[in-house]
């Protein structure tokens, strides 16, 4: 049984406050934040980045949301929980960390 669930609207939430978030990059080159959603208060995995401006920290999914990453990079055991669900879900067997990049 698969532990994914689907994410409010955009139209709910249009914005997101991540914090202990890292980002991974799958081997096809897509990149995704992986945090806690302070806003929803839960682990969250976003959609592909296609958009990052790191003077203000925020980035735009491919599906229109636009995630606020706040304080410092980090783990977060309820993100992390989300990712390995999400990974299992779509079938990725590898990811690098790139936070630090």
């Amino acid at each position: 049984m698969d532990l994914v669930w689907r994410a409010t609207p955009i139209s709910e939430t249009p914005e997101i406050v991540l914090s202990n978030w890292l980002v991974k990059e799958l081997p096809n080159g897509d990149r995704h934040f992986v945090g806690y959603n302070e806003t929803e208060r839960e682990g969250r995995v976003s959609s592909k980045i296609v958009e990052f401006d790191k003077d203000s920290m925020k980035g735009k999914t491919r599906s229109g949301r636009v995630y606020h990453l706040v304080g410092p990079s980090g783990h977060d055991p309820e993100g992390e929980f989300v990712w390995s669900g999400w990974r299992r879900h779509n079938k990725v067997t590898s990811e690098v960390d790139i936070t630090e990049l």
